[in-house]
């Protein structure tokens, strides 16, 4: 039927994309988050995707983002693990006893407070991850900053290790990532500022998450970013198109 007959962009994509290409790519998006990485295939099995969001109202835009990767990712096929920080009530400070405990690894998880085993079991039970969150001061909100402190722990069952002092097997961040499930990863962020701005004061919260946390996961994993720049200003049109953008992003390329 003509419905199902792909368009003529669709061919043209279909037409790019090849072993070369595909590994190309994904070399560049290891490198850097501004190149994106290549769409699934058709024949990728459904993701496990834990999704991250971080923002204290419920009612927010950035909710509402959070609602369209869960949608996109179901009517994709893909199986969901959503954890709101906000709204779970995750206490984002790193406390004292946590502190004294974190380089305990002989203990294992066991030294951990059970909302962080919690986190953890999530990043262990995915193999792709989606924060969702808005930029504020060009960075991540300190609550998931503080999930970030407290769940990437070091030793058996958290997120990494330490290289022997041959350095073998290090990722980029010069520790050895145990979180290696992980193959797809995925930052949806608003910006009050304009694109440019954000880039040329370093976008520290995506920078962070396409370098420091993507080094705990797969070696090869890749990081796809979405961002709505400019947020203030923007019109309720160009909202809505984003939330589809989203959404389609998540049910067909991710």
């Amino acid at each position: 039927p003509r419905c199902c007959r792909p368009t003529p962009a669709r061919v043209h994509t279909e037409m790019f994309w090849n072993p070369v290409t595909r590994w190309a790519t994904s070399q560049l998006n290891r490198l850097t988050s501004f190149v994106p990485p290549p769409p699934k295939e058709e024949s990728e099995p459904a993701r496990r995707i834990l999704l991250v969001h971080a923002h204290p109202c419920p009612d927010s835009f950035s909710n509402a983002l959070a609602d369209a990767v869960e949608a996109g990712a179901k009517e994709g096929g893909h199986t969901v693990r959503r954890r709101s920080l906000y709204q779970d009530g995750f206490t984002c400070a790193l406390s004292q006893n946590e502190r004294l405990k974190y380089f305990d690894i002989n203990a294992g998880t066991a030294r951990l407070p059970l909302d962080v085993q919690r986190n953890l079991d999530d990043l262990r039970w995915a193999n792709s991850v989606v924060f969702v969150y808005p930029t504020w001061w060009f960075n991540v909100p300190a609550m998931l900053k503080g999930y970030f402190d407290r769940t990437l722990v070091p030793g058996p069952g958290g997120a990494f290790d330490f290289p022997p002092p041959s350095g073998k097997g290090a990722a980029s961040n010069g520790l050895v990532p145990l979180l290696t499930n992980i193959e797809r990863i995925a930052g949806v962020s608003t910006y009050g500022a304009p694109r440019h701005i954000a880039f040329l004061a370093g976008d520290n919260g995506r920078n962070t998450i396409a370098t420091a946390i993507r080094a705990n996961f797969a070696p090869h994993c890749t990081c796809r970013w979405l961002g709505l720049y400019g947020m203030d200003s923007q019109t309720e049109e160009n909202r809505t198109a984003f939330l589809e953008h989203v959404r389609t992003t998540f049910r067909d390329t991710f």
